[in-house]
């Protein structure tokens, strides 16, 4: 890769890639199998100081920069979207909202036990048949002294029932709509909180996903999350980091398939030949490499805009947009080359298409990436 990666940040990458391999790949299989929540290797990321890679050191994290966080996404991703998406969960969705979002005092509460893996974050936004805070299921939040007071569901809230600590988005004023949504900090143990069910699903199943439900779950004041009627600016600006996540992760779990079915297009023989020497077969790798490169090098520049305080919000459309287009062509063209075998469960590829298409659709933001795209064009 010739982008202008620090020293650092190629020994980040290549310390990711070592992890991955000693520690990830070998349990990558079972985790797909299971779908359970693969708490040992969350212990050894927080041994590398993965959940907290770009957030301060006042709080327990590396100061390492969100792109080198996007390079550890992208290694984790080549062997599990499973791992990477509870990183993603927990670090671009949950951490970056207290980090961006907190008080002083909401900061170090909440954020050195993010880094440490005392806890492990969740975003819980979704909500079941409609939009957030328009279903009969909508999670309300009513004011009483000094506390607030939630009620109603959330769905698919991945690392539910594994969290430790969520990012809630409850209405507080119904009479604003969208608008009147807030953020709360909520710890996993209040009371009257509890997950309804996992959710199984096609892929990414180690990244537990589950409906949770809030009866009477009181939360203090102080734990209100910037201020009323911010929740919108807040899930829109954390679901723009994690679209640059995403990004890397569709780089990963892409740059996987394309390397499996090199080797497969090598070592195949039809008419006395290896099928990797069919122009046919060259287009599609020569297509998959090209937007794979192109993706990457979005995901890299995104992620710089971010690390140096500058509007990522229309980049992060844009990955989100061309992420969900080659990250599954590739995956379709990948088992196009193995054939039957890119069909079977013996193959890797099955795994990935399943993983990739979770990848795509996994936070979608507030605005189709399209509207948000154009509408910084026409501004």
């Amino acid at each position: 890769m010739s982008y202008a990666l620090t020293e650092e940040q190629q020994l980040i990458q290549q310390n990711a890639r070592e992890f991955t391999a000693e520690y990830v790949a070998p349990a990558a299989g079972e985790i797909d199998h299971t779908g359970v929540h693969p708490a040992a290797i969350v212990a050894k990321m927080v041994e590398q100081d993965f959940l907290g890679i770009f957030l301060p050191g006042e709080f327990g994290g590396a100061e390492a920069g969100y792109l080198s966080y996007a390079l550890i996404i992208e290694e984790i991703s080549r062997v599990s979207g499973a791992v990477a998406s509870i990183l993603i969960s927990h670090a671009s969705l949950a951490a970056y909202s207290i980090y961006r979002y907190g008080s002083a005092a909401q900061k170090q509460a909440f954020l050195p036990a993010l880094c440490q893996g005392e806890k492990v974050g969740a975003f819980a936004f979704t909500e079941p048949g409609a939009a957030p805070g328009a279903g009969m299921h909508k999670v309300t939040a009513q004011k009483e002294g000094g506390s607030y007071v939630l009620n109603g569901r959330k769905c698919y809230v991945a690392n539910g029932g594994a969290a430790g600590l969520y990012i809630v988005f409850a209405q507080t004023n119904p009479e604003a709509g969208a608008q009147g949504i807030s953020a709360f900090i909520v710890d996993s143990g209040a009371s009257g909180l509890s997950t309804v069910r996992t959710i199984g699903k096609m892929g990414l199943r180690g990244c537990q996903s589950a409906e949770l439900e809030f009866n009477n779950v009181i939360v203090p004041a102080a734990n209100l999350l910037g201020a009323e009627g911010a929740g919108l600016a807040i899930a829109a600006e954390a679901q723009a980091a994690a679209s640059i996540a995403e990004g890397a992760m569709v780089v990963g779990i892409a740059q996987a398939a394309m390397e499996d079915a090199v080797k497969y297009g090598k070592q195949r023989i039809q008419f006395r030949r290896p099928i990797a020497s069919f122009p046919a077969i060259q287009t599609m790798l020569a297509e998959m490499a090209a937007n794979i490169h192109m993706l990457r090098l979005a995901v890299y520049d995104a992620a710089s805009l971010l690390d140096n305080g500058e509007p990522f919000a229309n980049e992060a459309a844009i990955i989100k947009l061309f992420a969900g287009r080659i990250g599954q062509s590739a995956l379709i063209d990948v088992i196009q080359i193995e054939g039957g075998y890119g069909y079977s469960q013996e193959m890797v590829a099955s795994r990935l298409y399943r993983d990739v298409k979770g990848a795509c659709l996994k936070n979608s933001s507030l605005d189709f990436p399209e509207k948000v795209i154009a509408g910084n064009l026409l501004a």
